[in-house]
């Protein structure tokens, strides 16, 4: 039986079109698929030209009987479209959504989105397996655990019965499934090194962290699950000797969390001469873990800040200080790994316009070389979709308002309307980007012709995004 596991388009700004990732997840589920007797294709419509007509040539092609489509909030709508326009032209393939979307609320999704066959819900390999299992051999898949659709006006989910403990059990993912040359930008901002050929690796899943506005343990579940580091190597290898990658992004939030095991990965790393860059936290760091990343070949860390408020870092169950901060910052402009932070406005409902000003003090403290400064999305299944609900924050809902850069979403905190959130994220961006340290920083970086072309790519998208784009 022949499976399309589809990417839909997304709403794409202007320097994110340069900022694609390879959808990993679906090359995962692939691996695992293939290796069970079902034969895979991926069709990633961020990157690849999308229409009905299109479509419908894929899946004769194909042949498809069962199309997978993930998506997140700000994509359910257009997954949707794409299983409309299957069903419209090809009633007999079975459409299947997966993702933290239709996993944190499966009964609405089925009821708002009736094109979808069946949801799989949170960890995707064994549910989607036994569904597909179920659907060749012509069988109603009650009662496999992971798995909600709507029969006859009725509504079943059952809920999974727990996650894959050991990861190391899992194929590697597929990347073979990829049209590599689709994905030939270095998708990390920040790192500008020519010659760069970038994938994706995850040595983890799951977490133990309490942020409200995160949605991670909705498919990964709270318990942190660590591949083993020789596992993690062996991919690496691949990735490298067979597959001609030479840059790693590590995409999960916990790779520094056990030390001992993050040290092995970074001196496997240098033995196979991959630069790479990662995401942590910044009370995950210290002086030695830094020096030992440069040291391994890491050109970028990205933190996840979110404030510069005591207040609102608390609310948030960030559980990281402001000293924190300061320090991983300093430890890695000391080292000259690029610095990254992330941060949110609008955070929590009692964030008002002093909280906001501290965000834009610690910003010009740390000094990031590159940052990202959304503002709040509410996801559904996360903590803070539930108090801006209670508090009368989100009224009408349209998931694709849920974009935390590109739309005009239509809520604020109880002191600061969106617009307001709107208007101080363009006015905090300016300020530091046309700062003379940040100023500075940049003409360095020019000296360098092909930095320079990199750097007036993503000015040029960077203006278009603060001055030009019009939200949706």
């Amino acid at each position: 039986m022949n499976i399309a596991l589809i990417r839909p388009p997304k709403i794409n700004g202007a320097f994110e079109k340069i900022l694609i990732q390879e959808p990993i997840n679906l090359a995962c589920l692939g691996a695992f698929l293939n290796l069970n007797g079902f034969k895979v294709v991926i069709w990633d419509f961020e990157v690849e030209p999308f229409s009905e007509i299109i479509l419908q040539q894929k899946i004769t092609a194909a042949n498809i009987s069962i199309a997978g489509i993930t998506s997140m909030t700000p994509t359910v709508n257009n997954a949707h479209n794409i299983a409309a326009l299957i069903k419209k032209n090809s009633p007999l393939v079975i459409t299947i959504a997966g993702g933290a979307h239709v996993s944190a609320i499966p009964r609405q999704s089925l009821e708002e989105f009736p094109e979808f066959d069946y949801l799989v819900l949170r960890e995707g390999e064994l549910p989607m397996l036994k569904l597909c299992q179920h659907i060749a051999e012509n069988k109603t898949p009650v009662g496999i655990p992971g798995i909600a659709f709507a029969k006859n006006g009725d509504i079943n989910i059952t809920m999974p019965d727990g996650y894959i403990e050991n990861l190391d059990t899992l194929p590697f993912p597929d990347r073979k499934l990829l049209n590599r040359d689709l994905y030939k930008n270095m998708y990390a901002a920040g790192i500008n090194t020519p010659g760069k050929k970038p994938t994706v690796v995850f040595t983890s899943r799951g977490c133990s962290q309490d942020c409200t506005f995160c949605a991670v343990k909705k498919t990964s579940g709270p318990k942190v699950r660590l591949r083993n580091a020789k596992n993690v190597i062996e991919e690496l290898t691949i990735c490298k000797e067979e597959l001609g990658y030479n840059h790693i992004t590590f995409e999960d939030t916990n790779f520094t969390l056990k030390q001992d095991r993050f040290i092995e990965i970074c001196y496997g790393l240098k033995r196979l001469g991959l630069t790479w860059d990662c995401q942590t936290k910044v009370s995950l760091v210290n002086e030695k873990l830094i020096n030992i990343m440069k040291e391994c070949g890491c050109l970028k860390i990205a933190y996840g800040v979110e404030s510069g408020s005591p207040k609102i870092l608390s609310l948030i169950k960030k559980n990281i200080t402001i000293s924190q901060i300061k320090k991983a910052f300093e430890l890695t402009h000391q080292v000259k790994i690029v610095a990254c932070a992330f941060f949110i406005l609008g955070a929590h409902p009692q964030e008002n316009t002093e909280d906001i000003i501290l965000t834009e003090k610690l910003i010009h403290v740390i000094k990031p070389d590159v940052f990202q400064l959304g503002i709040i999305c509410p996801y559904p299944g996360t903590e803070i979709f539930r108090i801006m609900k209670e508090e009368g924050l989100i009224t009408a809902i349209d998931w694709r308002n849920f974009n935390f850069m590109h739309a005009n979403q239509p809520w604020g905190t109880r002191h600061l309307s969106a617009k307001d959130l709107i208007k101080f994220q363009k006015q905090i961006y300016m300020r530091y980007l046309l700062s003379p340290v940040f100023l500075g920083s940049l003409l360095l970086k020019m000296l360098n012709p092909h930095q320079a072309i990199k750097i007036i790519q993503l000015g040029f998208y960077m203006l278009k995004y603060l001055i030009f784009e019009k939200r949706r």
